[in-house]
Order: structure tokens, then C-alpha cells, then sequence
């Protein structure tokens, strides 16, 4: 896994402000308190933030982690797509794909079960009615008798 951003930039959070319709002032709000002065721009000037405003700014914008560093895997064809606090290549859908499709494929053989059940009792059904054939035919043989 890896990132495009080693570090905190302000343009890629003022990006997300906008997406999550969030004020810069806002987001400074909550970030730093009500007396704070410091703006976006302060990670242009200190880009290697703690972890835990990493984590607190995620929280705030409702994005995750890999949204601000902006989560880039080489190991896949496929392009990580951020879309509306979304990571379509992320780990966490690759691990829903993954159950997803087990869990097809357990609906699969059971609705194969199901079919052939059904033809089981189709089968049963005609047998009986065979039998049944037979038994008012004998039982009408006897009655002209």
C-alpha cells in the first residue's frame, strides 16, 4: 500500500472541505478550538502532524485516513476512485467483495438444492399420479364386473 501524500496538504484538505461542505473556518474550529488563529495553511508550514490529528481531522471532514493522504495501491490494475467519502479500491471493499461473493455462491447452491428438490417432487408427483391411474382403472375394471 501506498500514498500519494507522505504528508498533510493543505490544497487536499481544502478539496475535501468543499466536498464535505465544510467551512475552512469550521474545520479550524474544531480542529484547533474556538482561539485558535491556525488555518489550513499551517500544514503547509508543519505538513508532519501527529497521528491523532490526523485521526481527529478524518473524524471531522468524515473522511478516513487514506482519503487525506490520498491511499494509492500498486499492487492492483485497478485505480484507487475517491469518490463521496468513498475508496472504491480499499481494503475494507475488497473484503466486502470478498464475503459478497462467498455469499453468492453459498445462495447459488442453495438455490440449486432448491431446483432440485423441486424436480424431485415434480417426479414424485407423476409417480403418484401413474399409481393412481392405475388403482381407478383397476378399481373401474372391478366395478363392470
Amino acid at each position: 500500500m501506498r500514498y500519494e501524500n507522505n504528508t498533510v496538504k493543505s490544497a487536499r484538505v481544502k478539496e475535501l472541505l468543499i466536498n464535505a461542505g465544510i467551512s475552512i473556518g469550521e474545520f479550524s474550529r474544531n480542529l484547533w478550538g474556538p482561539k485558535s488563529h491556525n488555518t489550513i495553511t499551517y500544514f503547509d508550514a508543519r505538513p508532519d502532524v501527529k497521528v491523532s490529528t490526523l485521526v481527529r481531522m478524518a473524524e471531522i471532514i468524515g473522511c478516513s485516513v487514506e482519503d487525506i493522504l490520498i491511499k494509492s495501491d500498486d499492487s492492483s490494475d485497478a485505480p484507487t476512485i475517491n469518490g463521496y467519502h468513498n475508496v472504491v479500491n480499499s481494503s475494507y471493499v475488497n473484503t466486502d467483495i470478498t464475503t459478497l461473493n462467498a455469499e453468492v455462491k453459498a445462495l447459488k447452491m442453495l438455490i440449486d438444492e432448491k431446483n432440485q428438490r423441486i424436480e424431485d417432487l415434480k417426479k414424485a408427483n407423476t409417480e403418484l399420479g401413474q399409481r393412481l391411474d392405475i388403482v381407478l382403472q383397476s378399481g373401474l375394471f372391478k366395478d363392470n364386473k
